[in-house]
């Protein structure tokens, strides 16, 4: 495959691996020069013709996300019986090389790798994009430590056999979810169940189910609960091992509804392993009971004195009595509705939840299509959640439209402006203007609008000029006359005129398909671009009559090679063509039609000419 040209354009580089499904190659992108990398179906995948439609359907689906945890795809395509995906190049490893390496990952570190997993998955399902395939082979980690989650396109491609094809298991047993597993209709909850068994590998090292066979390691799925992840690294904190086993809960409605419920607990654990501030236990979904979260481990409870106790029973006395006086209400804090803020400016948002006794916190802010700077795109508690007045609600505020540089493709043909375009982020208006230009040839962009190098909002249309050639000129008018109709056609479009109404009519004097009358006549000045009528004769034209030639070849001691041509109501026709001896007398009769000439040439040199009658 190295140095194969795929659809004329992504050059193969070098073989970067491969996984079941397809092959991975680097590659380059001729036309923008740039790295990508290129995913080719294996053989028993690019034959079947419904897992290539699903595959090509479910890829187009996916390249619509664009999020920078979620690895772009550029193209989908084939050539011959190859197809292929290509996708954005990634320097990097996966999320499976840094397990094998480190064996367990800090907690800290899991988290915040876990968060960015779970942002992917959300900005995916908010698409109504399901990956399905989710595992740390499935998880590119760049250099700079950000997550890139991968195979989205082939892992949708392979929906309608999660647990196998063609006898083999799709991606992994070891992190498909029960309902995968049961051969149950897939939901996000799905990949959030993959996402903790992910985060389960990185604290411990170890996948949570094995077995000496993939069907038995998908029944445990089934039917097992997981050892806990802290029997195995007591170092994890305990809250962070309940946020572990909420994810990998068999029952949906014990599992986290969506990977942003899973991001807020993993958001509360993340600021509490890095000292930014307590956590709280009755604001931890996954905290129950009376158990208090532990750190790094925690510390061991130290035995309270028998002064400690007494103390603690006056309290719960001095609480008692304090109810009967009417300070209850003290004691209870109350509920409260979440407002909807989204597509409010944040002082109306802070405004709108102050009234409902609730506080404001901004958590990010990131680029947004079509809310403007400043206003709210989501909200970590949806509209009519009823929580604890006094709770911080975090809200994810717009920077406006990402805006990018329009790509100058001015002189492109208009099938390689608008691919770049498309591949840079833009959109092409369908309504595309036609001009003359006396430089650019017909076909080629001339102009853009927004004008190229200037920035416009990702996603947004760019309309596009084409050249409709040089401006038109006054030109002669071509002789037709004596043409057939095909003839004539081609000298008009040689002069740039269009082909008018064409009449038949009988002519004795031409031919049954030769131009008789043109309108305008030869010679006449017309503009490129006019219509030109024609009149073609319909007759069998005129008889054919006889010409006797009689010549006396040149006697100078060589052969000669004589012609006789005739340009008559016919055309031009050749009726002889002989050697002759030097000095020989060449005597002939040759016929013509009409009103014509007679042309001898001799070694193809015009040796007499005759009009005839």
């Amino acid at each position: 495959m190295e140095g194969k040209l795929l659809g004329n354009r992504y050059e193969v580089m070098e073989k970067l691996g491969g996984g079941g499904m397809a092959v991975v190659y680097k590659g380059k992108d001729i036309l923008l020069n740039r790295a990508v990398t290129i995913k080719v179906l294996r053989d028993q995948y690019a034959h079947d013709p419904e897992f290539v439609k699903r595959f090509r359907r479910e890829a187009q689906a996916v390249a619509s996300l664009s999020h920078p945890n979620i690895v772009s795809i550029y193209d989908v395509g084939q050539d011959t019986d190859l197809h292929y995906l290509v996708m954005e190049y990634i320097e990097g490893r996966t999320l499976k090389d840094l397990i094998q390496e480190h064996g367990q990952i800090q907690p800290l570190r899991a988290v915040v790798i876990c968060q960015q997993i779970c942002d992917a998955l959300q900005h995916a399902h908010d698409n109504g994009v399901i990956h399905r395939d989710i595992k740390p082979h499935n998880i590119l980690m760049t250099r700079n430590g950000r997550v890139k989650v991968t195979d989205f396109g082939i892992a949708l491609a392979a929906s309608s056999a999660t647990v196998t094809y063609n006898g083999a298991m799709v991606g992994s047993v070891h992190y498909v979810s029960p309902q995968q597993a049961r051969g149950e209709p897939t939901t996000h909850q799905s990949d959030v169940y993959s996402a903790g068994i992910v985060l389960y590998e990185m604290l411990t090292g170890q996948v949570p189910f094995v077995g000496d066979s993939p069907i038995s390691v998908a029944l445990k799925h089934v039917q097992e609960n997981p050892q806990p992840p802290r029997q195995v690294n007591p170092s994890i904190p305990i809250v962070l091992e309940r946020v572990v086993l909420k994810a990998l809960a068999k029952e949906l409605r014990r599992r986290y509804e969506t990977a942003r419920e899973m991001w807020i607990d993993l958001e509360k654990v993340r600021l509490a392993l890095a000292g930014e501030e307590e956590t709280p236990t009755e604001e931890l979904a996954v905290v129950e009971g009376d158990d208090l979260p532990e750190i790094n481990g925690g510390r061991k409870r130290r035995r309270m004195r028998p002064v400690g106790w007494l103390l603690v029973t006056a309290l719960l006395i001095g609480l008692v009595y304090a109810s009967y006086f009417g300070f209850r209400e003290w004691l209870v804090v109350e509920e409260t509705r979440v407002p909807d803020v989204v597509e409010l400016s944040v002082p109306q948002a802070r405004e709108r939840l102050a009234e409902a006794g609730l506080k404001m916190e901004v958590d990010q802010r990131r680029y947004h299509p079509n809310i403007p700077q400043g206003y709210v795109v989501s909200q970590s508690y949806p509209p009519e959640t009823v929580i604890k007045k006094g709770r911080t609600v975090k809200v994810d505020v717009s920077l406006g439209p990402e805006l990018k540089e329009v790509p100058d493709v001015i002189g492109q043909t208009l099938r390689f402006a608008k691919t770049n375009l498309q591949n840079e982020g833009f959109m092409v208006d369908p309504e595309v203007e036609e001009v003359s230009h006396p430089d650019v040839p017909a076909g080629r962009v001339v102009d853009t609008d927004p004008a190229p190098r200037t920035r416009a909002p990702k996603g947004s249309a760019v309309k596009l000029t084409v050249s409709s050639g040089p401006p038109a000129q006054l030109i002669p008018m071509p002789n037709l006359i004596g043409k057939t109709l095909d003839e004539a056609r081609v000298e008009l479009d040689q002069a740039q005129l269009q082909m008018g109404t064409v009449e038949y009519d009988d002519f004795p004097d031409f031919f049954a398909g030769q131009v008789a009358r043109q309108d305008p006549e030869p010679g006449v000045d017309i503009m490129q671009g006019s219509p030109v009528k024609l009149v073609v004769s319909k007759s069998g034209g005129p008889p054919a009559q006889p010409a006797e030639v009689n010549l006396k070849v040149s006697d100078d001691g060589r052969e000669h090679q004589i012609r006789i041509v005739v340009v008559d109501a016919k055309g031009s026709h050749q009726e002889y063509d002989q050697r002759h001896a030097p000095g020989e007398r060449v005597r002939a009769v040759v016929p013509y039609y009409g009103r014509g000439k007679i042309q001898i040439y001799q070694d193809d040199a015009l040796f007499y000419e005759q009009n005839v009658p």
